[in-house]
């Protein structure tokens, strides 16, 4: 045998050596796509059914923002409606109330008056006869 003959040979047996290196990693990484896939298929069956879920309490959280919307302009109206009414109350009562409260003061100071016998205290409290 030649040293040609045995360069060859070597040759021959590393190219061997690189194949099997290459198909022992063809054949993990077969493996590793095959679990990947295996993976895959779980999380898509887990996913699914949570994003269903999600899309569904979006769903309701959006009508429920809707309602309470709906409730915040009717307290809104509701308030108005009282502020309205409080004031027109204010206006109609306020002048009524104040005669009122004259005629009854000086309703107890002729009262007064008629009972003392000439005798008036009046707002500042001293007895002046007359």
């Amino acid at each position: 045998m030649s040293a040609a003959d045995l360069v060859l040979v070597l040759l021959a047996v590393v190219c061997l050596a690189a194949v099997a290196a290459l198909a022992i990693t063809v054949a993990r990484l077969g493996a590793v796509v095959a679990e990947l896939r295996a993976e895959t298929a779980g999380l898509r069956s887990t996913l699914l059914p949570a994003a269903a879920e999600a899309v569904d309490a979006a769903t309701l959280a959006a009508a429920q923002a809707d309602r309470i919307a709906a409730l915040i302009d009717v307290a809104g109206s509701v308030t108005g409606a009282v502020d309205s009414a409080t004031s027109a109350t204010v206006r109609v009562l306020s002048n009524p109330v104040i005669k009122t409260a004259a005629i009854a003061k000086g309703t107890r100071r002729a009262a007064r008056r008629l009972r003392s016998d000439g005798i008036d205290t009046g707002a500042t409290g001293r007895v002046a006869r007359r």
